[in-house]
């Protein structure tokens, strides 16, 4: 027997194996959509407005790639779209580039200097001085509680109680 006759007895014989075992497969598939036709049929029904309804989406649209109109730009379609993704993929290059250059350059730091924290301001150290002498008063054993009253003596007068005395001006006559 030479190769040409053992390879078609071969070809033969795995076609028949094949057809056996695809009969049984067969027939369960085809009880499996006897038994499911019925589910099928109800929901198709159901669905049929949404079905009818998406077809016509899709018919509106699509009519614009039906037109013969189109295939005459289309060179410059193609055209404008590759500019359009080289010009992005540049730009995101240039992106990356520039924000690993600050970065590392350090150039992305504020411009202004950041002003040193300053000292106590003038009502903390009043505060500040006034808890220290209520725990020296608190503190000290040999006196006695004394009620201190301020002594009514000339105030200090503020802006908003004097009289804005305004000049006349020659320069208009």
């Amino acid at each position: 027997m030479d190769a040409a006759t053992v390879f078609t007895v071969t070809a033969r014989l795995s076609t028949q194996l094949a057809r056996l075992m695809w009969w049984p497969i067969s027939k369960l598939i085809n009880a499996c959509i006897i038994l499911l036709l019925p589910f099928y049929n109800l929901i198709a029904f159901i669905l049929l407005p949404f079905i009818h309804l998406t077809h016509a989406i899709i018919t509106i649209l699509s009519i614009p790639f039906r037109v013969k109109w189109l295939e005459q730009i289309e060179t410059l379609y193609v055209f404008l779209g590759t500019a359009g993704l080289v010009g992005c993929l540049t730009g995101a290059i240039l992106f990356v580039i520039f924000k690993f250059l600050s970065s590392s350059l350090h150039l992305d730091a504020p411009i202004v200097p950041e002003e040193p924290t300053k000292g106590r301001t003038a009502a903390e150290y009043r505060a500040a001085r006034r808890v220290k002498k209520e725990q020296m008063i608190d503190h000290s054993p040999t006196t006695t509680p004394v009620v201190l009253k301020r002594v009514p003596g000339p105030r200090r007068r503020g802006l908003l109680s004097q009289a804005i005395i305004e000049e006349e001006d020659s320069d208009f006559f």
